[in-house]
């Protein structure tokens, strides 16, 4: 039978499992493998832990549980919860928590794909445990903001797509040799003027310098207007398109700006080979549960008529604390 271990330990929202379990097995002097193997009945390091075993060891509420880490839940579990935007368990976003917020603990948790920057302490989050300031980042931060305001006009799923494409775009832009004034110019806040372009040596940084540029031209992916101009026949909306880019995303780029003499992929206009793999997707659509199709957040099935809970709620700014009932 499983009682509850002596000391308790509070998960943070959206804590992946892992690191909970590490942080629980701490104070109790416990081997974080022994205890997911002693909740699980399961030797495998990624054996999936319980929801009810693990509230008998902790203590904890099952519904707290659930709330605090819906990725561990089936959708039983998740029955009856107000829950919204909250994401789902994916691969490459398990972010470290601002250790301003967590008092400089060791905390993983999974992450949205806007999550990227502590407001209050104005840090960049990522899967680095180095977490630059951006005090001295307006642009940055200004990026962020308008970063939000697009999930609110387009939803948040289109927007996750055209900034994850986005990304994808702007990096191979740099690395084929189009310069972004911006990009170099935060570079150098970061790093001092005596900086050189080697992203092997700094990826959290690099990913926030690329971030502003990203995000404008994530705007015009995820707005229909612009994708119409794009990725339409008629060459008059191209050059609109390409027009508008220069404007807010790219001065120095052009139309497919570096012709290949011969088929080499890595040197063609990543821009260019987006525009003819989504438009190849209109005639060979990826199957439905894919993972590219997949929305980025949790949808608990439907709240029952007579099962009704009050959110959790936590302080304002402290996104990463553990959310307590609210009062009745």
């Amino acid at each position: 039978m499983l009682r509850p271990l002596p000391r308790m330990v509070a998960p943070f929202r959206d804590e992946t499992i892992t690191s909970y379990l590490h942080r629980l097995a701490g104070p109790n002097r416990i081997d974080p493998a022994g205890l997911r193997s002693w909740l699980t009945r399961n030797d495998r390091k990624d054996a999936p832990v319980p929801l009810g075993p693990l509230a008998a060891v902790t203590g904890i509420p099952c519904r707290s549980l659930a709330w605090a880490m819906p990725q561990i839940c089936t959708t039983g579990d998740l029955s009856g919860l107000h829950m919204r935007d909250r994401p789902r368990a994916r691969s490459g976003w398990a972010f470290h928590a601002c250790r301003a917020c967590v008092a400089g603990e060791l905390i993983i948790r999974w992450a949205l794909h806007d999550d990227v920057i502590c407001s209050r302490h104005r840090r960049w989050i990522s899967t680095d445990h180095e977490q630059p300031d951006l005090t001295r980042q307006p642009e940055i931060l200004h990026a962020y903001q308008r970063h939000r305001r697009l999930i609110r006009r387009h939803g948040r799923d289109p927007v996750m797509r055209a900034f994850r494409d986005a990304q994808h775009i702007c990096i191979g832009w740099r690395l084929n040799g189009l310069r972004d004034a911006g990009y170099h110019r935060r570079m150098e806040i970061f790093h001092g003027p005596d900086w050189n372009d080697r992203d092997e040596w700094t990826p959290h940084t690099s990913d926030a310098a690329t971030y502003p540029q990203s995000v404008a031209l994530a705007r015009m992916l995820a707005s229909p207007y612009w994708r119409e101009r794009i990725l339409g026949t008629d060459w008059a909306g191209h050059d609109e398109f390409t027009a508008e880019l220069r404007r807010t995303v790219a001065p120095g780029y052009f139309w497919d700006y570096r012709p290949s003499t011969r088929w080499r992929r890595d040197r063609e206009d990543p821009l260019l080979e987006w525009r003819l793999h989504t438009r190849r997707l209109a005639f060979e659509p990826l199957p439905p549960g894919h993972d590219w199709n997949l929305p980025e957040t949790i949808h608990p099935p439907a709240l029952a008529a007579t099962d009704h809970e009050e959110p959790l709620r936590s302080a304002p700014g402290e996104p990463d604390s553990m959310r307590q009932p609210a009062p009745a």
